[in-house]
């Protein structure tokens, strides 16, 4: 065999190899479909969030990382957030919660987990992996990007 076909294929082999370990550390330790187990004092409370003091109703996933967020909330979460890419704010959490992401396509008004830490409000289209948390609802699109679409807001979660 030719020496530039065995140097093209360990180069292959290895960029493939490399691709794998990418997607594994994305998805590393926290990535779990599993369900945790809810404090009943707020199972069957709803999640309210505050962004810089407005109250947003927002359509919740039902999956263990809104679960996790609920107990966080339990004490009040305050997630600071900055704009990032000039289409979502996010801010990051103190610790990681479960996540199970995937691969997916968000518009105005998502809400994500990214990494089991970082929390995302999107005022525009993205697509990455994420683990979907909910949707803003009752606001336009336009509305949306005038809550966001500045240099820093704070999230607030809490339960009622």
């Amino acid at each position: 065999m030719d020496r530039t076909v065995v140097i093209v294929i360990v180069a292959a082999i290895i960029f493939f190899a490399a691709g794998i370990v990418i997607l594994n550390s994305q998805n590393n330790g926290s990535d779990t479909s599993e369900d945790i187990p809810v404090d009943p004092e707020v199972e069957h409370m709803i999640l309210v969030m505050m962004v810089d003091g407005r109250k947003v109703d927002v359509s919740w996933e039902d999956n263990p990382s809104v679960d996790a967020i609920k107990m966080l909330a339990k004490d009040t979460l305050v997630v600071e957030m900055h704009r990032y890419g000039g289409f979502e704010q996010t801010g990051s959490m103190t610790d990681p919660i479960v996540r199970n992401d995937n691969y997916i396509d968000v518009r105005s008004g998502d809400i994500v987990l990214y990494n089991g830490i970082q929390i995302c409000l999107y005022f525009d289209d993205n697509a990455f992996s994420f683990t979907r948390l909910g949707k803003i609802t009752g606001l336009s699109d336009s509305e949306i990007r005038d809550i966001l679409d500045r240099p820093n807001v704070t999230a607030v979660f809490s339960l009622e």
